[in-house]
């Protein structure tokens, strides 16, 4: 075109189409004399050119067999004049008028609600419209070259994606398609280059990083993998709410981990020796192993309940006792600990770092409160304990372990750091734990480690919020403890409790009450009605707002995700896409394509949340023939039969709904399984 004088004058390509119709009608208003504008979008000669002449040819060319005519939309002038044209003298011949979803990337078309409608467009002529997205255009443009030797455009690709569409549809038929452009103009892009398999989305991750006390962007060590160690239970009482929380955020950091396309290497602890365990195995009567390996398997079953991913391990203390010995060894040679009276100590003082995490002044903590409630001598009373001296009575129990400076057992801090150094090395991605346990826990844990090796333990420092119950903290010392077992015979599911936990921000303090428990159930009811809606809605004619409804969901939820688990935000867009999609349910508008791209999308939130049931349950031979014979009954109006055999599911503990798409099911709450709010 320059070279035959021509002057290219370039508008903005994020307003496409419309930016370049909005600077010809300046050009046009401005200086009338110098340019003539044949308006293709407004003029009446663009309709009537396919009314007296495309019409006509394809009734001609095809001697009358054509049942079917596929035409796409820019101007739209050439779906009006054959809609007319076929309305007026072959009324059986259906125009179907393709037009792109929103934001879309193919060029010539427009979306006729998010760009300036053409004049001459009438959505009530054609046939239907249908929508057709920008992989699927292209795809088969490169299809039709590929396959057929039709060098065709992009529009051209959305035409024939239709018209395939409608012939899987319809079965039988005579369809003719228009290509409105050729490849030439393409050329330039990169629409014939060959198709790479696309990316997984990259799920940017921002972390609260209690260490440098701001968010920041996750840089894991190695570039696929990420690895982290969390805190975990003290085997000496059964799983309780503050337990249940702790795995549930544990979890999701693994499940956002792994979305985001790292190989995740996870280990939480179970303390299985220290005052506690041997405490309470003494109480029972029973051998220490014993008397843990009970509260160990408890944790494991309320770890699957609550529906979370089994860790890459769950290391016991007491099966790294070398490690620790070899810690306190390596400390004493370094001088970061001394020996007295057959107990090993960390010397605070040589460890001028001390306080960073929490922010505490050593100078202003009360001592023998804070840092290390243990009855022992030391040099000074801030200091704490990494080996223990054994008592008479655990030496009785032999509850010991054999060293130079005598029989010992480990102290806690010592216990976390020489695990975490085991199975991560000397420097790992995250370290997640409870906000209680940040001072004197954790700095004690950074003192040894780093004493030890000279660098930082964990480069991300997550803590979660506490578990409070009336408004203090849930413990067996405050008489407010709810256990897992306690929900459970409350008739709630590990679901609910899962959930309950995701929604209130990990940072925050969570208030338990059965009533929140109940609000978590009542949520989780909605989605399961949704749920089942889509498994059993039969597909249909397509709807034009479900694929930019699918892509917000996705990016909306996994921004928020990504936000520091800003789970407000990111259920806040499934709650949004669920409204949205529910009225498109239920009159049944969606194609098989678009039923799958909302499952898809649902299956991707759900690698995270781990609450949406995407399978339907089996049912027994027995029941689907009663659901069956209840719809028969329904269909000839037998009101009577019908509520009969509802009855009868109802006795077997299932609830039918009727909906415009069909029954839909679900398994009812057995009698006594309801909670309360006490």
């Amino acid at each position: 075109m320059q070279a035959y004088g021509a002057k290219i004058t370039l508008t903005p390509a994020k307003r496409s189409t419309d930016g370049a119709i909005e600077k010809a009608y300046a050009m046009g208003r401005e200086h009338p004399e110098l340019y003539f504008m044949t308006d293709q979008f407004n003029s009446e000669a663009n309709w009537q050119a396919h009314y007296r002449q495309t019409g006509p040819e394809i009734w001609q060319q095809t001697a009358g067999k054509v049942t079917d005519v596929i035409a796409t939309m820019g101007t739209s002038g050439t779906a009006m004049g054959l809609s007319k044209w076929f309305a007026k003298y072959h009324p059986a011949v259906r125009v179907t008028a393709v037009e792109p979803y929103y934001d879309h990337k193919i060029q010539g078309l427009k979306n006729m609600k998010e760009s300036y409608k053409p004049g001459i467009f009438d959505k009530s002529l054609p046939y239907k419209i249908v929508n057709v997205g920008d992989e699927d255009a292209f795809s088969t443009t490169r299809l039709l070259a590929r396959k057929e030797g039709i060098f065709a455009g992009m529009s051209s690709g959305a035409a024939m994606f239709a018209a395939l569409h409608l012939a899987r549809e319809i079965g039988e038929g005579f369809i003719v398609t228009i290509l409105p452009d050729g490849g030439e103009r393409y050329l330039s892009t990169s629409l014939f280059v060959p198709q790479a398999k696309p990316e997984p989305p990259v799920l940017r991750l921002r972390f609260y990083n209690t260490m440098s006390r701001k968010k920041e962007e996750f840089r894991p060590i190695h570039k696929r993998r990420a690895t982290f160690y969390a805190c975990g239970p003290t085997a000496y009482e059964s799983p309780n709410m503050a337990h249940c929380r702790r795995f549930v955020v544990a979890d999701l950091l693994a499940r956002s981990l792994e979305y985001n396309g790292l190989a995740v290497e996870s280990y939480m602890n179970i303390t299985d020796l220290d005052d506690n365990t041997i405490a309470g195995a003494d109480k029972a009567g029973l051998p220490l192993r014993d008397f843990t390996g009970k509260y160990v398997n408890e944790f494991m079953a309320a770890a699957r309940e609550l529906g979370v991913k089994k860790a890459t391990g769950y290391p016991l203390a007491s099966e790294h006792v070398g490690d620790m010995i070899d810690i306190a060894r390596e400390l004493l040679d370094k001088g970061y600990a001394y020996v007295k009276h057959g107990s090993i100590y960390f010397d605070i003082s040589k460890f001028k770092r001390y306080g960073r995490l929490s922010g505490v002044d050593l100078s202003k903590i009360r001592t023998g409160k804070t840092v290390d409630l243990d009855d022992y001598e030391k040099d000074n009373p801030r200091d704490f304990t990494l080996l223990k001296r054994t008592t008479l009575d655990e030496l009785k129990k032999g509850i010991f372990y054999e060293t130079d400076w005598g029989n010992i057992r480990p102290g806690w801090h010592i216990e976390c750091s020489a695990m975490s150094i085991h199975y991560l090395g000397e420097t790992f991605d995250i370290h997640l734990a409870s906000q209680n346990l940040m001072f004197p826990h954790h700095e004690n844990e950074i003192a040894i480690a780093e004493a030890l090796t000279g660098k930082p333990l964990a480069n991300y420092w997550l803590h979660s919020g506490l578990l409070l119950r009336d408004g203090r903290k849930m413990s067996a010392d405050n008489g407010n403890v709810v256990t897992m077992q306690d929900v459970l015979d409350r008739g709630y599911t590990g679901r609910e409790l899962r959930f309950m936990f995701l929604v209130v921000h990990y940072r925050k303090p969570l208030h338990f009450s059965f009533k929140r428990l109940n609000s978590a159930r009542q949520t989780l009811m909605r989605i399961d009605e949704f749920s089942r809606k889509l498994l059993c809605l039969p597909p249909d004619l397509p709807h034009p707002d479900v694929a930019l409804l699918v892509a917000t969901l996705e990016k909306k939820f996994f921004a928020a995700l990504g936000d520091d688990f800003n789970m407000s935000g990111a259920v806040g867009a499934l709650f949004h896409f669920i409204k949205k999609i529910n009225p498109i349910l239920q009159a049944g508008s969606l194609d098989r394509r678009q039923k799958n791209d909302v499952l898809e999308v649902l299956r991707k939130v759900n690698s995270v949340l781990g609450i949406i049931r995407l399978e339907r349950c089996p049912l027994a031979p027995e029941i689907d023939q009663l659901i069956r014979q209840r719809e028969r009954a329904r269909q000839l109006k037998d009101w009577t039969a019908a509520d009969s055999v509802r009855e009868e599911l109802l006795k077997k503990g299932i609830a039918v709904c009727d909906t415009a798409c069909g029954p839909i099911w679900e398994r009812s709450i057995e009698p006594g399984r309801q909670g309360n709010e006490r």
